[in-house]
């Protein structure tokens, strides 16, 4: 039998008018902004909630993979359901089947070409019953020719194969594209923070398109989307992507721990983009969803700054310090720390200007986010909270500035969720 987790979505009742922020352009019309309380949807967990996207489905319920349960909610987020675990990537294509991408890969005999693997469902519940046959995953072929190995986080793994972060989409003539960042050959720009050392190597990133017009059968690289080998600590990286319609892509990016986002516009379905513009605001992992009713909203968060050591140097320090010297004035906060948690802002005008962003969690959260529509001018924002039981979060923040290292086997995350309504 499911377990089912009962979600009362309750919302405050003023709406919140959030003004235009002062990036450049077309300046965007007051938004009124509802926001929804905070309701535990999954937890307590010891680790991160691996898996997403968020997705609405064709038949209106909201849907998200997990490497352990996936989450299924058929009445607009109040209640969930755990389902199947179903890791990778996944998208709902126009025809309703499933496209499944596994997000690892194994390198080949040929350089720059990579063996991943694809998998089609007609629907999600041949998962649920064991009856069912079971769809087979199919070999996919990735040809990437620039593609450089890499270096992980922890000074240690050797990311000697290509690995896809997604996210995915599927343009209106059936071509599939896939997000993805990394480095190229020739990628050589040295991160701030992150001190080579014993061979490592840490350089700054590039995001890029994938894509695919045979189905998912072969994946071929299309275009960079950002690099410049300046911009941010570990630059253009965790992309956002929406469609626009009439090929008409926004990308929005992380640049690095305290390097502000930035978005590129393409108007030929991801072929070319234009130069990439600062948002002038911090944020990690930026979601992405264009509302029924036009609006199109930005999920992001960041946490504060914590003393950990990577390869002999102090890379959120040494961030810190970046963004006080590159970015501060132009971000406009004196720490970044103190406003650290998760953030949404829209846009009514294709994100061409965007309202001031909001805060809807407050740290200690893991930054990353799930976004989701779930109505005309609503849509659904999962957020990670970090605590350890009986500790105050006054506590748990000094805990996670000072020394982590000590706590971090004891704290759990909780996935929470907000309903945000937009209107013009």
């Amino acid at each position: 039998m499911k377990n089912r987790l009962t979600v009362l979505l309750r919302t405050v009742g003023a709406i919140l008018v959030i003004q235009p922020s002062c990036w450049p352009g077309v300046a965007s019309a007051e938004l009124g902004v509802q926001v929804g309380d905070p309701v535990i949807v999954y937890g307590a967990s010891s680790e991160l909630w691996h898996g997403g996207p968020l997705l609405q489905l064709k038949d209106g319920s909201l849907w998200m993979g997990g490497a352990e349960n996936s989450l299924r909610s058929k009445d607009r987020g109040v209640t969930w359901m755990t389902q199947p675990p179903l890791s990778g990537h996944v998208l709902q294509r126009r025809d309703g089947s499933f496209f499944l991408l596994d997000g690892r890969t194994r390198p080949t005999q040929r350089a720059g070409v990579f063996a991943g693997k694809r998998r089609i469902l007609k629907r999600l519940e041949d998962l649920e019953s064991p009856a069912s046959p079971q769809p087979r995953w199919d070999d996919v072929e990735l040809s990437v020719p620039e593609w450089a190995p890499m270096t992980g986080d922890d000074a240690k793994t050797k990311v000697e194969t290509l690995t896809i972060s997604g996210p995915m989409l599927e343009l209106a003539d059936g071509t599939l594209l896939a997000g993805n960042y990394g480095n190229f050959a020739g990628d050589k720009v040295p991160m701030e923070g992150f001190v080579a050392s014993k061979g490592e190597k840490w350089f700054k990133y590039r995001t890029y398109l994938l894509a695919s017009t045979d189905g998912g059968s072969r994946w071929n690289y299309l275009s960079t989307v950002a690099y410049d080998g300046k911009t941010g600590q570990e630059s253009f990286c965790e992309p956002g992507l929406v469609d626009l319609g009439s090929g008409e892509l926004l990308a929005v990016m992380r640049t690095g721990r305290f390097g502000p986002m930035c978005q590129a516009r393409s108007m030929d379905g991801g072929k070319s983009w234009g130069k990439p513009e600062s948002l002038r605001t911090l944020g990690l992992a930026p979601q992405l969803a264009l509302l029924p009713n036009g609006i199109l909203v930005c999920s992001f968060g960041w946490r504060p700054t914590k003393n950990q050591v990577v390869g002999g140097g102090r890379p959120a320090e040494q961030a810190l310090a970046d963004y006080r010297k590159r970015y501060q004035a132009e971000v406009g906060i004196d720490d970044p720390s103190a406003a650290a948690g998760d953030y949404v802002m829209a846009s009514a005008d294709k994100g061409r200007s965007w309202t001031k962003p909001k805060r809807i969690a407050a740290p200690l959260t893991v930054g990353y986010t799930y976004l989701a529509p779930n109505g005309q001018d609503s849509c659904l924002i999962l957020t990670q909270k970090i605590f350890i039981p009986g500790e105050p979060e006054a506590s748990v923040l000094e805990k996670w500035k000072l020394d982590w290292i000590r706590w971090r086997d004891l704290a759990k995350r909780i996935l929470e969720a907000r309903q945000i309504t937009i209107r013009r």
